[in-house]
C-alpha cells in the first residue's frame, strides 16, 4: 500500500525569520505574493474555481460533473469546504490573520470569504470553491481523529503524525 504522509514540517514551510510565538505558520499565509502563485498554480494544474462562487457558473460545474461522473448537483457537493486537504484548525486561521494584519479586519475576511488553508496545493483557498485534487473526507478541523475505520489493525500500528494521509492503490486488503 502505498501512502502519501504529509508531516506537520512539511505543510508548515516557514517563511525565513518568521516566528509567531514559537509557531511556525506556512510561508503562503505570510506571503500574499507567494500564496498567489500557489493559488495560481492550483488554477491551471487542478481547475481550482469557480472565480466567483456566487454566479450559477453552469459551464465550470458542467465540466467537473463530466470530469467526476457524476451529476452537476453532486458536483456542487464536493466543495474545498468539506476536502480532507483544507485545514481550518485553529491555528492556521491565526496564520491567516497574521498574515492579513490590521490594516484589514483579518477575522472578518477569514468568516466573509470562509478561509481555510489548502495543504496539497499551499495556498490560502475559500471554502466555496473546489478543484480536480478534491478529497472526500474534510475539512481538516485540527481535531484528533478517533481512529474508526482505519484499515490498519494490530497492536504494534502507530498512527503517523501527519495532517493528511492519503492511501492509494489499496488492494484485497492490502
Amino acid at each position: 500500500m502505498a501512502t502519501l504522509k504529509r508531516t506537520m514540517d512539511q505543510a508548515m514551510d516557514q517563511e525565513p525569520g518568521y516566528d509567531n510565538g514559537g509557531a511556525s505558520c506556512p510561508a503562503p499565509t505570510q506571503d500574499i505574493t507567494l500564496n498567489l502563485k500557489n493559488r495560481a498554480k492550483a488554477i491551471t494544474s487542478a481547475a481550482y474555481g469557480p472565480e466567483n462562487p456566487k454566479l450559477p457558473n453552469d459551464a465550470f460545474w458542467n465540466k467537473k460533473a463530466d470530469q467526476w461522473d457524476v451529476s452537476v448537483d453532486d458536483a456542487k457537493q464536493s466543495l474545498c469546504g468539506n476536502c480532507a486537504a483544507f485545514n481550518v484548525s485553529d491555528k492556521i486561521k491565526q496564520c491567516i490573520a497574521d498574515g492579513i494584519g490590521r490594516e484589514a479586519d483579518p477575522w472578518g475576511t477569514i468568516r466573509l470569504a470562509d478561509l481555510g488553508y489548502c495543504e496539497i496545493f499551499d495556498f490560502k483557498c475559500a471554502a466555496s470553491r473546489t478543484c480536480d485534487a478534491w478529497v472526500v473526507g474534510g475539512p481538516n478541523d485540527g481535531e484528533e481523529s478517533d481512529g474508526e475505520d482505519s484499515g490498519m489493525e494490530g497492536e504494534d500500528y502507530e498512527e503517523p503524525e501527519s495532517l493528511l494521509t492519503i492511501k492509494i492503490g489499496t488492494k484485497n486488503g492490502d
